[in-house]
């Protein structure tokens, strides 16, 4: 079974992810929700965006120093390319937009479980040009 934590999104994809046999945890403040990841190790953390804005960068490097192993996904409405690429260079491991998400989630969750990311091609192209320059 798949440990997965949700942060700062509503309830309403529950029972989505109860039905395909997850462990799912909710939080909507960060500060309880890094405590249940230091505590619970999830393999997955889904996190809103819009929970820190531009602190988020930030918010993913505490979440992984207390749970190294955890994989995070962004979610957001609608994030630039420099956003996405701030988040992924902090740790993340994948991105996708809210609008979407129902059409993805599962299939979000055991990709990034499998240790695979969740990017645009577009995206893993900027990455390596990130990468190319230092």
């Amino acid at each position: 079974m798949i440990n997965v934590q949700v942060i700062g999104i509503s309830e309403q994809i529950k029972q989505v992810l109860e039905s395909e046999g997850l462990c799912v945890s909710f939080y909507d403040d960060e500060v309880q929700a890094l405590n249940a990841v230091e505590q619970a190790q999830p393999s997955v953390i889904l996190l809103n965006y819009d929970v820190r804005g531009l602190e988020t960068e930030n918010y993913i490097k505490l979440l992984l120093n207390v749970s190294k192993n955890s994989k995070i996904v962004v979610l957001a409405d609608e994030l630039g390319d420099e956003g996405v690429l701030v988040c992924l260079i902090a740790g993340a491991k994948g991105y996708q937009e809210i609008n979407q998400l129902n059409n993805y989630l599962v299939k979000i969750i055991k990709v990034i479980d499998a240790g695979e990311a969740w990017i645009t091609r577009r995206m893993v192209a900027k990455l390596l040009d990130v990468l190319i320059q230092k």
